[in-house]
This record gives C-alpha cells, structure tokens and sequence, in this order.
C-alpha cells in the first residue's frame, strides 16, 4: 500500500548509521521505496544509494574546512535529487551542521514536503543559536535527551524525544571478579585511530612489560577498519581478539574487565553494559582552540554533565598524553573502590538519558504518521 511512497535519508555519521540501520528494519513492513546516504549495514535497505558515510571523514575543523568544497558539491547534488524525485519525506541523521545545509538548500528551492532531524544538535552545550536556525528549515526534530526538547519547542520546533540508542542496549551485569578481557575502543574513523591508537598501544606495553597474566585485549571495531588494527597489533604479545561480529562482542562483553573508550556514543554503551571506563580523546589544536572560547559545559561525556562531576574519568584533548592516561588506567585497574563508585555513578544519571520504550519503535510510530498524511 505503501510502495509509492519514497523516503530521502542522509547520514553521514557511523553513530547515525546504527539508527539508520535500526529505524529501516523497522519500516520494511511498510514497503516504502529509501534511497539517500548510508552506510554498509544499512545499503540493504535502500533502493538507491548515492552516497557511502566513508566518504564523510572530517573530526574537526580543520579537517572540514579542508572538505567543504567537497561537501558543497555534494549537498548541490543531493538537494537536485531529492527536488528531482519529490520524496514524501526527508529524514536527516545526525551531522546536523551538513543537514542542516542541506534542508536550507532544499527549503529555499521550494521543497513542500516534511523534513525532519534525528539527533539534535547540542545547542545546550555551544552555538545555542542553531535551536531558532533549525526551527526554519526542519519540520520536527527526535531528541535523544528529555531536556534538549526545550530549546527547540521554545523557538517553535515540534520535538519528539525518542531516547538514546542505548535503551535497546541489554543493561550489562557489574561484577569485579573473574572478567579477563580489557577492552580498547579507539573510534570509528580511520583518521580518530591514527590519532588515538599510540596511547592504547602504550597501555599495552605496560600490561606486556609488568607481565600482568591473565588478560586479554578485546577490540570491538567495524569491517572496514580490521585490517588496519590488525596490522597495528600483530606484533603485540598480549593476546588481541578484533572482532566485527556484533552477536561476539555482546558474548565478549560479558568478559570485559575495564575499558578504554573513545568518547562519544561508545562511551555510553560501555556505560550500559556496567562496564568501568576512562575516556579518552584529542581535538588539533585549532579545533579545541575554537571549541574552548564556545562550549558552555565541563565535560564531554553527557553522564558527567548531566551530574555536573567525572564519574567517568577523562582525559581529553590538552591533559591527554601517554603519561596520563596510563596514571589514569592504572588507577582503574587496581583500584576497586574507584570502579564500583563510577557504577554506582552511572546507575543513577543512566535513566535520564533513556527512554522506558524502543526507541526505534518511537521513529517508526512518528514517521508513518508523517508520511500517511503527504499527499
């Protein structure tokens, strides 16, 4: 009934690309016709495909000064697509500076029909400005969190909080005892491992040159970046499991001890899975330089800000260094009493970030509606 009726998403983003992924296995009942920008899992579902995430490389913003020529060509092309085709809806995923280009191009052309943003941009945390330039290029906007809906339905922006992808997450099991895996997550960009690997690898040899026995290295990752951490690790004494195999890493989690984790959306996962952590992560030196004269918040990981205090310890950007991060995994690894407060931490500030339902059940929901009334 419904295969007349054709869906434009845009995602740029791997972390996009999961909810992607997971909102078009909810739609294919409804046999609606998608074509747009995706990634590898969710090609599959998607009619036409004119664009791959990996072609979206920037981390800061030097690296996307660098692109926007590209990125202007890009957007020219696929608002001509999107106007040629006249989709019935157009869903935008993440990246909100490139969306939003993108739904002005198109809004400015005429577009009649509803756009909308999945992943609110953080207007809490800097440039709160782009709540009101949002309210007049979008239709309607998924938060991830309850309290960003207020800065956009302020300025007139239908907003719809769905939760963080993590809700679907199986809540993990704490236990300090007889876990043997230590788990590395170092992004999931080429260019975010090439910056961040060095410090894992000089965690590694301090478990390798104190001969802590025991443990092994668990590196959950995406097919396209395993041959480039295998060849980093191959030479490595500690046994190293890499594994794109999702049902594996849910079974290998299980087993993880402690994590060092590349902040963002995985940061938050490990959290889930009741799982001790130090965050890691390093800006160039403009970006962060940019990034410190705007940002309004302390801390980069959203349970931090959310309880004004590290309960997940970071070491990020300037204070990040080889000396300590190492300081900061030592203390995790052998203090007790620092992991089960950080769990105790987290199993307080996590439901606020969740939602009590599915939150791909939410979009599905939402998004039929909004298509079953374009005409």
């Amino acid at each position: 009934m419904n295969k007349n009726k054709k869906i434009f998403i845009c995602c740029t983003e791997q972390s996009g690309e999961n909810i992607v992924f997971n909102i078009c296995k909810k739609l294919i009942k409804y046999n609606y016709q998608i074509d747009g920008v995706c990634g590898k899992s969710s090609e599959k579902y998607f009619t036409n495909k004119y664009y791959d995430i990996s072609l979206f490389k920037s981390l800061g913003l030097i690296e996307i000064l660098f692109s926007i020529p590209n990125y202007i060509r890009i957007i020219n092309e696929l608002s001509n697509k999107i106007l040629a085709n006249n989709y019935d809806l157009v869903i935008c995923v993440d990246s909100p500076d490139f969306n939003y280009q993108l739904a002005k191009k198109i809004k400015n052309n005429n577009f009649k029909k509803k756009i909308i943003q999945i992943v609110a941009p953080t207007v809490w945390a800097w440039r709160s400005g782009r709540a009101k330039k949002f309210s007049r290029v979008f239709n309607e906007i998924f938060t991830l969190f309850k309290f960003e809906r207020k800065f956009f339905e302020n300025q007139g922006l239908k907003s719809t909080f769905i939760g963080h992808p993590i809700s679907i997450i199986n809540e993990g099991f704490y236990n300090n005892k007889e876990k043997n895996l230590i788990a590395f997550l170092p992004g999931s960009r080429d260019n975010e491992i090439n910056k961040l690997f060095p410090y894992l690898e000089n965690i590694y040899e301090y478990l390798y040159i104190n001969n802590i026995n025991g443990y092994k290295i668990f590196i959950p990752t995406l097919p396209h970046l395993k041959d480039k951490l295998t060849n980093l690790t191959k030479k490595w004494k500690i046994e190293t499991i890499i594994s794109i195999n999702n049902k594996q890493n849910e079974r290998l989690y299980n087993d993880v001890f402690i994590s060092v984790t590349c902040s963002g959306t995985a940061s938050l996962e490990i959290s889930k899975r009741m799982i001790p952590q130090i965050v890691f992560y390093k800006l160039n030196f403009f970006t962060y330089y940019i990034f410190s004269l705007l940002v309004s918040v302390k801390f980069a990981n959203i349970l931090n800000i959310l309880s004004n205090k590290m309960i997940i310890k970071e070491v990020v950007n300037r204070n990040l260094s080889k000396k300590n991060l190492l300081e900061a995994f030592d203390i995790l690894f052998n203090d007790e009493n620092f992991r089960d407060q950080q769990i105790i931490n987290i199993q307080k500030y996590l439901p606020e970030i969740q939602s009590e339902k599915d939150p791909y059940d939410i979009c599905k929901k939402r998004i039929t509606e909004i298509i079953s009334t374009t005409t």
